[in-house]
Protein backbone atom coordinates (compact mmCIF):
# COMPACT_ATOMS: atom_id res chain seq x y z
CA UNK A 1 0.00 0.00 0.00
CA UNK A 2 2.90 2.72 0.66
CA UNK A 3 4.95 1.30 -2.44
CA UNK A 4 1.57 2.33 -4.10
CA UNK A 5 0.73 5.37 -2.75
CA UNK A 6 -1.46 7.18 -5.58
CA UNK A 7 -2.98 4.25 -5.78
CA UNK A 8 -4.63 3.97 -2.06
CA UNK A 9 -4.60 7.84 -2.02
CA UNK A 10 -7.15 7.52 -4.67
CA UNK A 11 -9.07 4.58 -2.90
CA UNK A 12 -8.95 6.37 0.30
CA UNK A 13 -10.57 9.60 -1.64
CA UNK A 14 -12.83 7.63 -3.11
CA UNK A 15 -14.93 6.09 -0.30
CA UNK A 16 -14.36 9.40 2.04
CA UNK A 17 -15.84 11.45 -0.63
CA UNK A 18 -18.63 8.55 -1.12
CA UNK A 19 -19.64 8.60 2.91
CA UNK A 20 -19.05 12.41 3.04
CA UNK A 21 -21.50 13.06 0.45
CA UNK A 22 -23.90 10.33 1.94
CA UNK A 23 -23.50 12.34 5.54
CA UNK A 24 -23.95 16.00 3.88
CA UNK A 25 -26.69 15.25 1.73
CA UNK A 26 -28.68 13.72 4.58
CA UNK A 27 -27.69 16.22 7.50
CA UNK A 28 -28.85 18.81 4.58
CA UNK A 29 -32.18 17.30 4.52
CA UNK A 30 -32.37 17.46 8.06
CA UNK A 31 -31.26 20.75 8.75
CA UNK A 32 -34.46 21.81 5.60
CA UNK A 33 -36.79 19.67 7.90
CA UNK A 34 -35.58 20.98 11.43
CA UNK A 35 -36.21 24.80 10.21
CA UNK A 36 -39.70 23.95 8.69
CA UNK A 37 -40.29 22.46 12.31
CA UNK A 38 -38.87 25.50 13.87
CA UNK A 39 -41.02 27.87 11.84
CA UNK A 40 -44.69 25.83 12.51
CA UNK A 41 -43.45 26.23 16.23
CA UNK A 42 -43.19 29.69 15.85
CA UNK A 43 -46.89 30.09 14.30
CA UNK A 44 -47.87 27.96 16.86
CA UNK A 45 -48.86 24.28 16.47
CA UNK A 46 -52.28 24.37 16.92
CA UNK A 47 -53.56 26.92 15.28
CA UNK A 48 -56.88 28.17 13.17
CA UNK A 49 -57.48 31.44 11.93
CA UNK A 50 -60.79 33.67 11.26
CA UNK A 51 -59.94 35.90 8.34
CA UNK A 52 -61.79 38.74 6.98
CA UNK A 53 -62.29 37.97 2.97
CA UNK A 54 -60.81 40.64 0.56
CA UNK A 55 -63.33 40.43 -1.78
CA UNK A 56 -67.21 40.53 -2.03
CA UNK A 57 -69.36 40.73 -4.88
CA UNK A 58 -71.59 44.02 -5.04
CA UNK A 59 -74.47 43.58 -7.99
CA UNK A 60 -72.64 40.88 -9.75
CA UNK A 61 -69.48 42.51 -10.02
CA UNK A 62 -66.37 41.48 -7.93
CA UNK A 63 -64.93 44.21 -5.67
CA UNK A 64 -61.28 43.81 -4.61
CA UNK A 65 -59.27 46.05 -3.08
CA UNK A 66 -60.94 46.43 0.31
CA UNK A 67 -61.59 44.39 3.22
CA UNK A 68 -65.02 43.58 4.67
CA UNK A 69 -66.24 45.12 8.07
CA UNK A 70 -68.35 41.80 8.53
CA UNK A 71 -66.04 40.31 11.48
CA UNK A 72 -67.41 42.07 14.32
CA UNK A 73 -66.75 41.14 18.28
CA UNK A 74 -70.11 39.41 18.87
CA UNK A 75 -69.10 36.96 16.16
CA UNK A 76 -65.65 36.29 18.42
CA UNK A 77 -67.91 36.15 21.57
CA UNK A 78 -70.03 33.57 19.76
CA UNK A 79 -67.02 31.67 18.67
CA UNK A 80 -65.42 31.55 22.32
CA UNK A 81 -68.74 30.47 23.87
CA UNK A 82 -69.37 27.68 21.12
CA UNK A 83 -66.66 26.38 20.08
CA UNK A 84 -65.50 23.37 22.01
CA UNK A 85 -61.64 22.51 22.22
CA UNK A 86 -60.03 25.82 21.85
CA UNK A 87 -57.65 26.81 24.72
CA UNK A 88 -57.08 30.98 24.04
CA UNK A 89 -57.57 33.20 21.67
CA UNK A 90 -56.78 36.57 20.00
CA UNK A 91 -58.61 39.42 17.60
CA UNK A 92 -56.83 40.60 15.78
CA UNK A 93 -56.25 44.53 13.48
CA UNK A 94 -53.39 45.59 11.39
CA UNK A 95 -52.52 48.02 9.63
CA UNK A 96 -49.80 49.93 7.53
CA UNK A 97 -48.70 52.90 9.71
CA UNK A 98 -45.97 55.95 9.82
CA UNK A 99 -43.41 54.88 12.83
CA UNK A 100 -41.73 57.98 14.41
CA UNK A 101 -38.92 57.68 16.69
CA UNK A 102 -36.31 60.53 17.72
CA UNK A 103 -34.93 61.35 13.84
CA UNK A 104 -35.83 58.23 12.29
CA UNK A 105 -39.37 57.62 10.40
CA UNK A 106 -40.63 54.31 8.65
CA UNK A 107 -43.67 52.46 7.48
CA UNK A 108 -44.20 49.95 9.44
CA UNK A 109 -47.48 47.11 9.94
CA UNK A 110 -48.86 47.87 13.06
CA UNK A 111 -50.59 44.98 14.87
CA UNK A 112 -53.26 45.14 17.46
CA UNK A 113 -53.88 41.69 19.19
CA UNK A 114 -54.66 40.33 22.68
CA UNK A 115 -51.93 39.16 24.97
CA UNK A 116 -52.84 35.72 24.34
CA UNK A 117 -51.58 36.14 20.64
CA UNK A 118 -47.94 35.79 21.71
CA UNK A 119 -48.46 32.88 24.05
CA UNK A 120 -50.01 30.70 21.53
CA UNK A 121 -47.51 31.32 18.82
CA UNK A 122 -44.80 30.78 21.56
CA UNK A 123 -43.21 33.88 21.16
CA UNK A 124 -40.79 35.09 24.37
CA UNK A 125 -39.84 39.25 25.20
CA UNK A 126 -35.86 39.99 24.72
CA UNK A 127 -36.02 42.62 26.72
CA UNK A 128 -38.60 44.45 28.52
CA UNK A 129 -42.01 43.17 29.25
CA UNK A 130 -45.16 42.01 27.37
CA UNK A 131 -48.24 44.30 27.35
CA UNK A 132 -51.29 42.41 29.83
CA UNK A 133 -54.84 42.58 29.88
CA UNK A 134 -54.79 45.94 32.02
CA UNK A 135 -53.58 47.43 28.96
CA UNK A 136 -55.94 46.39 27.11
CA UNK A 137 -58.77 47.09 29.29
CA UNK A 138 -57.59 50.76 29.43
CA UNK A 139 -55.93 50.98 25.88
CA UNK A 140 -53.11 51.81 27.03
CA UNK A 141 -50.55 53.20 24.95
CA UNK A 142 -48.10 50.55 25.09
CA UNK A 143 -45.77 48.82 22.42
CA UNK A 144 -43.63 45.72 21.48
CA UNK A 145 -41.15 46.21 18.55
CA UNK A 146 -40.29 43.39 16.79
CA UNK A 147 -36.08 42.65 16.20
CA UNK A 148 -35.67 44.60 13.55
CA UNK A 149 -37.75 47.49 13.82
CA UNK A 150 -35.97 47.94 17.49
CA UNK A 151 -32.76 48.23 15.35
CA UNK A 152 -34.25 50.13 12.52
CA UNK A 153 -35.45 52.89 14.88
CA UNK A 154 -33.21 53.19 18.16
CA UNK A 155 -29.87 51.46 16.30
CA UNK A 156 -27.65 49.86 19.27
CA UNK A 157 -29.17 51.86 22.14
CA UNK A 158 -32.09 50.31 24.25
CA UNK A 159 -35.66 51.70 23.37
CA UNK A 160 -37.45 50.20 26.28
CA UNK A 161 -39.01 53.57 28.14
CA UNK A 162 -38.77 55.35 24.94
CA UNK A 163 -41.37 57.13 23.06
CA UNK A 164 -42.41 55.92 19.83
CA UNK A 165 -45.16 58.15 17.46
CA UNK A 166 -47.40 55.60 16.02
CA UNK A 167 -49.55 57.73 13.41
CA UNK A 168 -48.15 60.84 15.59
CA UNK A 169 -49.90 59.16 18.48
CA UNK A 170 -47.30 59.19 21.24
CA UNK A 171 -46.73 55.62 22.73
CA UNK A 172 -44.18 53.69 25.17
CA UNK A 173 -41.92 51.03 24.13
CA UNK A 174 -42.28 48.54 26.34
CA UNK A 175 -40.57 45.52 25.18
CA UNK A 176 -38.69 44.18 22.32
CA UNK A 177 -39.71 40.61 21.28
CA UNK A 178 -37.05 38.26 20.02
CA UNK A 179 -35.91 37.66 16.43
CA UNK A 180 -37.67 35.58 14.61
CA UNK A 181 -37.31 35.75 10.66
CA UNK A 182 -39.02 34.94 8.08
CA UNK A 183 -41.93 32.46 8.29
CA UNK A 184 -43.93 29.90 6.66
CA UNK A 185 -46.68 32.65 6.04
CA UNK A 186 -44.46 34.60 4.10
CA UNK A 187 -44.87 37.69 6.71
CA UNK A 188 -41.61 39.18 8.62
CA UNK A 189 -42.78 39.32 11.96
CA UNK A 190 -39.54 40.62 13.29
CA UNK A 191 -40.47 44.19 11.33
CA UNK A 192 -43.79 44.78 12.93
CA UNK A 193 -45.16 46.56 15.85
CA UNK A 194 -47.62 44.84 18.16
CA UNK A 195 -49.60 46.93 20.45
CA UNK A 196 -53.19 46.52 23.15
CA UNK A 197 -55.69 45.25 20.84
CA UNK A 198 -58.64 48.07 22.26
CA UNK A 199 -55.20 50.47 21.76
CA UNK A 200 -55.28 49.62 17.52
CA UNK A 201 -59.02 49.93 17.47
CA UNK A 202 -60.02 52.92 19.33
CA UNK A 203 -56.77 55.06 19.34
CA UNK A 204 -55.21 54.28 15.82
CA UNK A 205 -57.79 52.75 13.18
CA UNK A 206 -60.89 53.56 14.92
CA UNK A 207 -62.62 50.71 14.00
CA UNK A 208 -65.29 48.13 15.14
CA UNK A 209 -64.28 44.93 13.47
CA UNK A 210 -61.28 42.57 13.29
CA UNK A 211 -59.11 41.58 10.47
CA UNK A 212 -58.79 38.11 12.09
CA UNK A 213 -59.28 36.09 14.90
CA UNK A 214 -56.78 33.94 16.45
CA UNK A 215 -58.07 30.22 18.21
CA UNK A 216 -55.58 27.81 19.38
CA UNK A 217 -56.63 24.01 19.82
CA UNK A 218 -56.43 21.62 22.29
CA UNK A 219 -56.20 18.57 20.37
CA UNK A 220 -54.46 18.62 17.00
CA UNK A 221 -56.21 15.76 16.09
CA UNK A 222 -59.38 18.31 16.58
CA UNK A 223 -57.83 20.77 14.17
CA UNK A 224 -60.23 19.57 11.19
CA UNK A 225 -63.37 19.42 12.85
CA UNK A 226 -62.56 22.63 14.90
CA UNK A 227 -62.30 24.48 11.46
CA UNK A 228 -65.47 22.95 10.12
CA UNK A 229 -67.48 23.81 13.54
CA UNK A 230 -66.15 27.34 13.07
CA UNK A 231 -67.26 27.97 9.48
CA UNK A 232 -70.73 26.42 10.80
CA UNK A 233 -70.66 29.17 12.94
CA UNK A 234 -69.97 31.56 10.93
CA UNK A 235 -72.13 31.19 8.31
CA UNK A 236 -75.42 30.90 10.37
CA UNK A 237 -74.31 34.28 12.19
CA UNK A 238 -73.50 36.06 8.81
CA UNK A 239 -76.27 34.15 6.71
CA UNK A 240 -74.11 32.85 3.96
CA UNK A 241 -74.90 30.54 1.63
CA UNK A 242 -74.92 28.97 -2.11
CA UNK A 243 -75.85 32.20 -3.52
CA UNK A 244 -74.82 34.88 -0.85
CA UNK A 245 -70.99 33.56 -0.76
CA UNK A 246 -69.27 33.63 2.52
CA UNK A 247 -67.64 36.93 3.72
CA UNK A 248 -64.47 35.02 5.60
CA UNK A 249 -62.14 32.52 5.74
CA UNK A 250 -61.10 29.84 7.76
CA UNK A 251 -57.45 28.79 7.54
CA UNK A 252 -56.66 25.31 9.48
CA UNK A 253 -52.64 25.68 9.82
CA UNK A 254 -52.61 21.95 10.27
CA UNK A 255 -53.11 21.96 6.00
CA UNK A 256 -50.31 23.94 5.64
CA UNK A 257 -47.94 21.93 8.04
CA UNK A 258 -48.90 18.92 6.86
CA UNK A 259 -48.07 20.02 3.28
CA UNK A 260 -44.55 21.31 4.73
CA UNK A 261 -43.63 18.17 6.28
CA UNK A 262 -45.18 16.17 3.43
CA UNK A 263 -42.24 18.03 1.48
CA UNK A 264 -40.08 17.76 3.87
CA UNK A 265 -40.44 13.88 3.59
CA UNK A 266 -40.03 13.77 -0.10
CA UNK A 267 -37.15 16.14 -0.38
CA UNK A 268 -35.78 13.72 2.68
CA UNK A 269 -36.45 10.35 0.48
CA UNK A 270 -34.67 12.11 -2.90
CA UNK A 271 -31.69 13.20 -0.59
CA UNK A 272 -31.42 9.58 0.74
CA UNK A 273 -31.56 8.32 -2.72
CA UNK A 274 -28.91 10.97 -4.26
CA UNK A 275 -26.79 9.99 -1.33
CA UNK A 276 -26.82 6.06 -1.77
CA UNK A 277 -26.36 7.03 -5.72
CA UNK A 278 -22.65 8.82 -4.66
CA UNK A 279 -21.78 5.92 -1.88
CA UNK A 280 -22.24 3.84 -5.54
CA UNK A 281 -20.40 5.56 -7.20
CA UNK A 282 -17.66 5.91 -5.11
CA UNK A 283 -17.52 1.87 -4.63
CA UNK A 284 -17.37 1.61 -8.57
CA UNK A 285 -14.53 4.10 -8.18
CA UNK A 286 -12.99 1.65 -5.56
CA UNK A 287 -13.65 -1.03 -7.95
CA UNK A 288 -11.86 0.29 -10.49
CA UNK A 289 -8.37 1.50 -8.89
CA UNK A 290 -8.42 -2.45 -7.51
CA UNK A 291 -9.07 -3.60 -11.12
CA UNK A 292 -5.92 -1.57 -12.33
CA UNK A 293 -4.08 -2.77 -9.19
CA UNK A 294 -4.64 -6.17 -10.41
CA UNK A 295 -3.46 -5.99 -13.78
CA UNK A 296 -0.77 -4.16 -13.41
CA UNK A 297 0.60 -6.14 -10.78
CA UNK A 298 -0.04 -9.66 -12.77
CA UNK A 299 3.78 -10.51 -12.68
CA UNK A 300 3.51 -10.41 -8.99
CA UNK A 301 0.87 -12.68 -8.56
CA UNK A 302 2.78 -14.99 -10.61
CA UNK A 303 5.56 -15.34 -8.80
CA UNK A 304 3.97 -15.58 -5.75
CA UNK A 305 2.10 -18.17 -6.65
CA UNK A 306 5.34 -20.03 -8.10
CA UNK A 307 6.65 -19.11 -4.58
CA UNK A 308 4.20 -21.27 -3.27
CA UNK A 309 0.98 -18.92 -2.61
CA UNK A 310 -2.29 -20.36 -2.78
CA UNK A 311 -5.23 -18.28 -4.58
CA UNK A 312 -6.80 -18.19 -1.07
CA UNK A 313 -3.29 -16.41 -0.17
CA UNK A 314 -3.83 -13.99 -3.23
CA UNK A 315 -7.72 -13.48 -2.59
CA UNK A 316 -7.02 -12.27 0.75
CA UNK A 317 -4.12 -9.97 0.07
CA UNK A 318 -6.00 -8.19 -2.36
CA UNK A 319 -9.04 -7.75 -0.83
CA UNK A 320 -7.54 -6.87 2.55
CA UNK A 321 -5.55 -4.34 1.07
CA UNK A 322 -8.04 -2.56 -0.94
CA UNK A 323 -10.79 -2.94 2.01
CA UNK A 324 -8.08 -1.42 4.52
CA UNK A 325 -7.62 1.83 2.44
CA UNK A 326 -11.50 2.05 2.08
CA UNK A 327 -12.10 1.53 5.77
CA UNK A 328 -9.67 4.25 6.28
CA UNK A 329 -11.59 6.38 3.52
CA UNK A 330 -14.96 5.88 4.70
CA UNK A 331 -13.96 6.99 8.43
CA UNK A 332 -12.27 9.70 7.34
CA UNK A 333 -15.74 10.55 5.44
CA UNK A 334 -17.18 10.63 9.29
CA UNK A 335 -15.28 14.11 9.88
CA UNK A 336 -15.49 15.55 6.48
CA UNK A 337 -19.27 14.81 6.54
CA UNK A 338 -19.26 16.63 9.58
CA UNK A 339 -17.48 19.71 8.39
CA UNK A 340 -18.98 20.01 5.28
CA UNK A 341 -22.59 19.65 6.69
CA UNK A 342 -21.83 22.64 9.05
CA UNK A 343 -20.37 24.29 6.09
CA UNK A 344 -23.60 23.86 3.82
CA UNK A 345 -25.80 24.92 6.83
CA UNK A 346 -24.09 28.17 7.35
CA UNK A 347 -24.52 28.89 4.06
CA UNK A 348 -28.14 28.01 3.50
CA UNK A 349 -29.05 29.51 6.85
CA UNK A 350 -30.20 26.33 7.90
CA UNK A 351 -29.55 24.86 11.57
CA UNK A 352 -26.61 22.11 11.84
CA UNK A 353 -27.83 18.84 12.13
CA UNK A 354 -26.05 15.93 12.68
CA UNK A 355 -27.68 12.60 12.46
CA UNK A 356 -25.29 10.02 14.20
CA UNK A 357 -27.46 6.79 13.21
CA UNK A 358 -27.60 8.22 9.44
CA UNK A 359 -24.11 8.34 9.57
CA UNK A 360 -23.53 5.14 11.63
CA UNK A 361 -25.63 3.61 8.49
CA UNK A 362 -23.70 5.27 5.84
CA UNK A 363 -20.30 3.72 7.27
CA UNK A 364 -21.58 0.36 7.84
CA UNK A 365 -22.80 0.32 4.01
CA UNK A 366 -20.42 2.36 2.60
CA UNK A 367 -17.71 -0.70 4.34
CA UNK A 368 -19.88 -3.36 2.82
CA UNK A 369 -20.13 -1.83 -0.79
CA UNK A 370 -16.51 -1.47 -0.84
CA UNK A 371 -15.99 -4.81 0.35
CA UNK A 372 -18.08 -6.10 -2.02
CA UNK A 373 -15.91 -3.95 -4.68
CA UNK A 374 -13.10 -4.34 -3.19
CA UNK A 375 -13.30 -8.88 -3.89
CA UNK A 376 -14.44 -8.65 -7.31
CA UNK A 377 -11.03 -7.73 -8.34
CA UNK A 378 -9.69 -9.96 -5.65
CA UNK A 379 -11.56 -13.08 -7.05
CA UNK A 380 -9.69 -12.26 -10.34
CA UNK A 381 -6.63 -12.19 -9.28
CA UNK A 382 -7.04 -15.60 -7.46
CA UNK A 383 -8.20 -17.02 -10.46
CA UNK A 384 -4.78 -16.02 -12.83
CA UNK A 385 -2.98 -19.07 -14.04
CA UNK A 386 0.50 -18.77 -12.38
CA UNK A 387 2.81 -19.37 -15.71
CA UNK A 388 0.48 -17.24 -17.95
CA UNK A 389 1.07 -14.35 -15.13
CA UNK A 390 4.93 -14.89 -14.55
CA UNK A 391 4.47 -14.62 -18.52
CA UNK A 392 2.35 -11.42 -18.83
CA UNK A 393 4.39 -8.23 -19.78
Amino acid sequence: MWRYRLRSTLVVSCAALGVAGVIASINYASGGRQQVVNQIQRMGTNIIVVRAEQSRTTAGRARTGSIVTTLREPDYLALRRDLEGHVRSSAVVTAALRLKAGEFSKVSPVIGCEPAYFTMKSWNVERGTAFDSDDVRRAGRVALLGYSVAVDLYGTESPIGERLFINRVPFEVIGVLTERGQGLDAANEDAQVYVPLTTAMRRLLNVDHFNALVFEIRDWNEMDRSARDMIEILRVRHRTSLTRPADFQVQNQKELVDTQLASSERLAFLVRWIGLSGLLVSGLGVLAIAWIAVRDRTVEIGTRRALGATSTDIFFQFAFEASVSAACGSIAGLALGWSTSRVAAASAGLPFVFESISAAVALGSALAVNLAFASWPALKAARLDPIRAIAHE
